[in-house]
């Protein structure tokens, strides 16, 4: 009987140690063992991967990175976490440096505006042709649509795997001379245009005085007077404090960016298929959930500035006729059909 109850005794130790692991595996080993999600889901490695985006921390594009990490962090049961870098610290600032860090595999995830893509391939201009959109509505039927994917096409041609098109927005310009209501009005300021071949000739066409710079040195050059105003849509404006230093601002629908969520390719193709899915289901939400963020950002500090004394104008119909027709010839010039491509731009204006 003694026996007997030392064999059950014995059994039941050993049980206990198996459910616990063993007890003789090293702490570090334990550790490192992929994560085990909710119900039926697969086991994931745990990673880490970096988000770069050129505008603010305070913006909801580096909001976009954080909701995203959240969603796919949830997803993976804590497996993979995102790292948010806003205003591309990774490479002091440099826009441009943050693409090519994501397309080499030095980081992992990027957000940054067709404006900044099309440096890689200029066929991205094509989205920021001069009235291409009407609205937003207008905006969500084109690039959630065939246009969408024509574009998205070329992103991921670059080496990239596009998660979703987020929202820069409408780029509504402000100065510090007078309203902007007519094209008159527009001709010899000084503006800061992003640093765009489309968008130079555009403000070439409505008669000011452009000029490129980086993002971070605007602030300062209004406030010294080297520029009169510069163009971006409001929440990125804002992001930076532009209304201490500016007076007017023309709320428009001359000019549009979007924002390319993109992830490295070559990290896409290594995941499992079932982390593919996550990642292309929460980078979608994500990019959705921005452009909601982005477009009432966009109204609150349309508020904001009004309530802080800028001078918001909007442009009578026929004053949009009149830039309209200033920089219709865009459209059909040489350069920029062969920049773009006669199919690109077809795929937004048919």
């Amino acid at each position: 009987m003694k026996k007997f109850l030392a064999l059950i005794l014995a059994l039941v130790m050993g049980l206990s140690l198996v459910a616990c692991g063993g007890g003789d595996k090293p702490a570090d080993d334990a550790a490192n063992e992929p994560t085990q999600t909710e119900g039926d889901a697969p086991k994931f490695e745990k990673q880490t991967w970096k988000f770069t985006c050129s505008a603010t921390e305070n913006t909801c594009w580096a909001d976009m990175g954080r909701d995203f990490g959240q969603m796919v962090s949830d997803a993976t049961g804590g497996a993979v976490t995102v790292e948010v870098y806003a205003a591309d610290q990774l490479t002091a600032g440099n826009q441009t440096e943050g693409i090519q860090g994501v397309m080499d595999g030095t980081i992992e995830l990027s957000a940054h505006s067709n404006i900044i893509y099309s440096n890689f391939d200029s066929r991205l201009n094509v989205v920021s042709l001069p009235f291409l959109f009407d609205n937003f509505d207008d905006v969500d039927a084109k690039l959630d649509g065939d246009a969408g994917k024509a574009v998205g096409e070329v992103v991921e041609s670059m080496g990239l795997h596009l998660l979703g098109i987020a929202e820069n927005g409408f780029r509504h310009p402000t100065n510090s001379v007078r309203p902007i209501e007519s094209l008159a009005d527009m001709k010899g300021l000084k503006i800061r245009v992003a640093g765009s071949e489309l968008l130079n000739a555009e403000y070439d066409a409505w008669g000011a005085n452009w000029t490129n710079a980086n993002w971070s040195e605007v602030y300062t050059g209004l406030q010294t007077g080297t520029y009169d105003g510069q163009e971006n849509p409001l929440p990125t404006a804002d992001g930076a404090s532009i209304a201490e230093v500016q007076k007017y601002v023309t709320y428009w629908t001359g000019v549009y960016d979007c924002i390319f969520f993109t992830m490295n390719g070559e990290l896409y193709d290594s995941l499992d298929p079932e982390l593919q899915k996550i990642v292309d289901e929460c980078g979608l939400k994500a990019a959705q959930n921005q452009r909601k963020l982005e477009r009432e950002g966009d109204q609150e500090v349309l508020e904001k500035w009004k309530a802080a004394g800028v001078t918001v104008s909007e442009l009578s119909p026929e004053a949009v006729e009149e830039f309209k027709a200033a920089s219709a010839g865009l459209y059909e010039d040489p350069k920029f059909v062969e920049m773009m491509t006669p199919e690109l731009i077809a795929a937004f204006t048919e």
